[in-house]
């Protein structure tokens, strides 16, 4: 059996998700936001109202960087915050804007991820989706 490098394995996992955000980020030039901020927004719509701190938490980035980003979007007419009880956290929720976005791009999505996983056999999506989600 042939021995495995994790470090070969960690290094092949980076430069896979490069290449998505690279595609993403090619077919988002001509909307204006970059994956991170696609990113973003599409679980803003998925966990509507959570926190910035919440959504960091889920998507396993630093609420510094998210909060960034949050803000961008926001500037853009995507979103909207709403100060809590807690005063201290926004409640954050898609705009009509930000979802006439989100749907206008789910579609080319599904073709890009298509043509991208297209080398895989079903069989072998399903294999992989398993294997990634024992890691996070």
């Amino acid at each position: 059996m042939v021995q495995i490098n994790e470090k070969d394995l960690a290094h092949s996992l980076n430069q896979v998700s490069r290449k998505i955000t690279n595609l993403l980020n090619d077919h988002l030039k001509e909307y204006g936001i970059y994956a991170s901020q696609y990113q973003l927004l599409v679980n803003i719509n998925r966990y509507n109202n959570s926190t910035s701190k919440e959504l960091a938490a889920k998507l396993n980035v630093n609420p510094a960087a998210t909060s960034r980003t949050l803000k961008s979007i926001e500037q853009q007419g995507l979103i909207t915050r709403k100060q809590t009880s807690d005063r201290r956290a926004y409640q954050i929720a898609i705009t009509n804007k930000g979802h006439d976005l989100l749907l206008k791009l789910s579609e080319r999505d599904t073709a890009i991820f298509q043509k991208f996983f297209a080398p895989l056999t079903p069989n072998e999506r399903t294999a992989l989706l398993e294997i990634l989600t024992k890691l996070f």
